[in-house]
């Protein structure tokens, strides 16, 4: 599991750099147009917030497998190795399983948006495009808690 999740890491990094600099040079373009041609592209704003989650869930999934979500460690940091151990890989389980939840009621948002056919304003897409960052991008955290706590009980135990 953890040679796959490599894999899916390697191109969520790329799909992370790939939106940021789509996400800047359109909204360089339209800061362009406003100030020379005195007239907005009303996409840009759409398109910039949908990928903005999209990345925001991207960006915690690889933060959450390196561990560096914020914590209070001061009841962590008094526990012996092998509790510590035992303790990131309940860690890792249980905020699993919140992602988890996030998957499912994000797939249940995404497939209602689907059925009523809602379309995002600007654009004019389907809104399950923009609304499927949710459940995939949960999924992604949801396997990034899971991987870094499985990482986290072995590494310590090797120390």
């Amino acid at each position: 599991m953890i040679r796959i999740y490599d894999w899916i890491e390697k191109i969520a990094k790329w799909l992370l750099i790939s939106s940021l600099i789509v996400m800047a040079t359109i909204n360089f373009g339209n800061v362009l147009s406003r100030n020379v041609f005195k007239a907005s592209f009303s996409f840009t704003e759409e398109l910039t917030i949908g990928l903005f989650v999209f990345n925001t869930f991207i960006a915690a999934a690889l933060a959450a497998r390196k561990g560096g979500h914020l914590g209070l460690t001061i009841i962590f940091d008094r526990l012996s190795e092998a509790n510590q151990r035992i303790l990131s890989l309940l860690t890792g389980i249980i905020s699993s399983g919140l992602f988890g939840l996030l998957a499912y009621y994000g797939y249940l948002m995404t497939k209602s948006q689907a059925r009523y056919g809602q379309m995002s304003p600007a654009l004019g897409l389907p809104q399950w495009i923009f609304g499927s960052a949710i459940p995939i991008g949960a999924a992604l955290c949801m396997l990034g808690f899971l991987v870094g706590g499985i990482e986290a009980f072995k590494q310590k135990g090797d120390e």
